[in-house]
C-alpha cells in the first residue's frame, strides 16, 4: 500500500505541475492503440451469466465527480482501428493498453527514468511504455516491457485503478483472493464505482480481455458517457467490425471519435465531433459470417433499408426474413468458408456442401414459376436434413446471396420430359451459369461423378426451361 500511495503522488505531483493539459483532438494515426499487434467472452455483457449479459453497471459516483486523475473533461480519442476494422474481440496486448492510458494523460513530457530491452525507440507505443513505467504504472523497475503480451483483466484495471485514491471500501470480488495481485486495485475500481463484475459474483481477474471490454471499462472508469443520440445521427465513425446493434457500439465510437460536449455522466451531449477518415470501401463486406453493406452515399453501414435485391435489418446484417434461417445459414458461412479463400472458392466451398450434405426426399412440386417457397423449404432442409430439388436450390441460393453474389433462382423444368425443377443461376461476365446442387448429387448416387453441374451451360441438351 505504502508504494502505491507514493506511486499515486508522484503522478498527481506530474499532473500538477504540468501548465494546462493538452488538448490534443486529434485522432489516433499509425500502427499504435487501435491497430493490429499481432469471440472471447465480452465483459460488459457477461454472455454466459444470463440472457441479456450485461456487466452490472457501475454506482452513482462518476469518476470526474470524484476526481479521477485521469483525463475526463478534454473527449480525445483514445483508441482507433485499421483498414476499416476494430477488432473489438482481439485481446489487447500490454502496447495497446499503454496508448490507450497515455492519451489519457496531460501530454507534457515527463522525465524518463524506465527503460526496457524491448522497446525500441522509433516503437509506435515507446514513448507511452517509458512514460508510464516511470509513474509506475506498467511493469516498473522490469528490464523487459513485453509489449506483445496480452493483458489480464485484472492487469488493465490494476493500470486504471492506479489513478484513483485506494479504497477499501467495498466488498471484494468471489473470485479474488486476499494474496492476488490486483486484489486492491480491483477493490479500489469496485468502491469507485466504475467495476461491478458480473453477475455471479466474480470479476475473471485471470481472463484475457478484449478491445471492445477495454474501452468500455475506461469509458465507465472516467465518466465517459457515450451520446447515442448524436451518434446515430451523425454517424461519426465506421468499422466493418463494429456494428450499429453490437453491445460495445456506442462506447468504441466514444473512444475513438474526437468530439466537443457538455454534461457528463449520463448528461453528456455532444456538441461537435472531428471526423475520422473513412478506409472502408462501399460494398459488401463479409464479417464474422454476417454480410454487410457499406454505402458511403447513404452515410455507413446500410440499416433497416435494402440494396437491389438484399434486405439488411437494424443491425446491418442480410436476412433471410427469419432469425432460425439467418443463423443456421451464418454458421454454414462461418464453418465452410474463410477468410484466406477468394469469393468465388467460398462459392465453390458451399455448393459442394449444400450438394453432399443432405438426403433426398420425393415431395410434390411447385407450380411452374412459383417463387415463394425458399424460406420455407430453405428451414425445412437445414432443420431436417430432408429436402428436394426447391429445398436444395433454396438453400444455395440463399448461401450464394450470403457471401454477395446476386444469385436467381428458378422453379421451371428439366430436360426433354419437362420435369419439373428448380435451379439457381449466377452471372459471370454478363452470361448466366447454372447451379444445380440437387440434380449433380442425384447422378453422383448412381455412380455418374462425371456431371458436373457447377457453373454449367446448358449446351448439351439438359433443357432447362424458365
Amino acid at each position: 500500500m505504502k508504494k502505491r500511495v507514493v506511486a499515486l503522488a508522484l503522478i498527481l505531483a506530474w499532473l500538477l505541475s504540468s501548465t494546462a493539459l493538452a488538448a490534443d483532438t486529434t485522432a489516433p494515426e499509425g500502427p499504435d492503440a487501435g491497430t493490429d499487434s499481432g469471440q472471447s467472452q465480452p465483459e460488459e455483457t457477461g454472455e454466459q451469466e444470463g440472457e441479456s449479459g450485461q456487466e452490472e453497471q457501475g454506482g452513482e459516483n462518476t469518476p470526474e465527480q470524484a476526481g479521477s486523475l485521469l483525463a475526463s473533461d478534454r473527449h480525445t480519442a483514445y483508441m482507433s482501428g485499421s483498414s476499416g476494422r476494430f477488432r473489438p474481440d482481439g485481446n489487447i496486448s500490454r502496447a495497446e493498453a499503454a496508448q490507450m492510458i497515455y492519451r489519457l494523460l496531460p501530454q507534457q513530457p515527463v522525465e524518463i527514468a524506465a527503460a526496457y530491452t524491448d522497446v525500441a525507440d522509433t516503437a509506435w507505443y515507446a514513448q507511452a511504455a517509458l512514460t508510464l513505467g516511470t509513474l509506475g504504472v506498467i511493469r516498473p523497475g522490469q528490464t523487459e516491457f513485453l509489449p506483445d503480451e496480452e493483458l489480464t483483466r485484472g492487469e488493465f484495471i490494476r493500470c486504471l485503478a492506479f489513478f484513483f485514491v485506494p479504497r477499501a471500501d467495498a466488498q471484494q470480488f468471489a473470485d479474488v483472493a486476499p494474496d492476488h495481485p490486483d486484489a486492491a486495485y480491483l477493490l479500489t475500481a469496485r468502491a469507485w464505482g466504475w467495476l461491478s463484475g458480473f453477475e455471479d459474483g466474480t470479476v475473471r481477474p485471470d481472463a484475457a480481455l478484449t478491445r471492445a471490454e477495454a474501452v468500455v471499462l475506461v469509458n465507465r472508469a472516467i465518466g465517459r458517457t457515450p451520446d447515442k443520440a448524436y451518434i446515430d445521427s451523425a454517424r461519426p465513425v465506421f468499422y466493418l467490425d463494429v456494428a450499429p446493434g453490437s453491445w460495445y457500439y456506442y462506447d468504441v465510437v466514444e473512444a475513438s471519435v474526437s468530439h466537443e460536449h457538455t454534461g457528463s455522466g449520463e448528461t453528456e451531449r455532444w456538441s461537435s465531433h472531428t471526423a475520422v477518415p473513412c478506409e472502408i470501401p462501399d460494398g459488401f463486406h463479409l464479417i464474422d459470417g454476417w454480410l454487410y453493406y457499406f454505402d458511403s452515399q447513404r452515410g455507413g453501414m446500410v440499416c433497416s433499408d435494402a440494396v437491389g435485391s438484399w434486405t439488411f435489418n437494424a443491425e446491418g446484417h442480410f436476412t433471410s426474413g427469419s432469425g432460425d434461417l439467418d443463423n443456421r445459414l451464418r454458421w454454414i458461412v462461418m464453418n465452410v468458408t474463410n477468410d484466406g479463400m477468394t469469393q468465388e472458392q467460398k462459392l465453390r466451398a458451399l455448393y459442394l456442401y449444400t450438394r453432399d450434405n443432405f438426403t433426398y426426399r420425393r415431395r410434390p412440386a411447385y407450380a411452374f414459376g412459383v417463387l415463394d417457397f425458399m424460406q420455407t423449404d430453405a428451414l425445412d432442409m437445414l432443420s431436417t436434413g430432408y429436402g428436394n430439388c426447391y429445398s436444395y436450390a433454396s438453400v444455395f441460393w440463399y448461401l450464394s446471396r450470403w457471401i454477395g453474389y446476386d444469385a436467381q433462382i428458378f422453379s421451371g423444368t428439366v430436360g426433354s420430359n419437362r420435369a419439373p425443377h428448380s435451379w439457381v443461376e449466377i452471372a459471370f461476365d454478363g452470361r448466366n451459369y447454372i447451379f444445380d446442387t440437387e440434380l449433380e448429387m442425384a447422378y453422383r448416387k448412381k455412380g455418374r461423378y462425371e456431371i458436373n453441374l457447377y457453373k454449367y451451360i446448358d449446351v448439351d441438351g439438359w433443357h432447362y426451361r424458365r
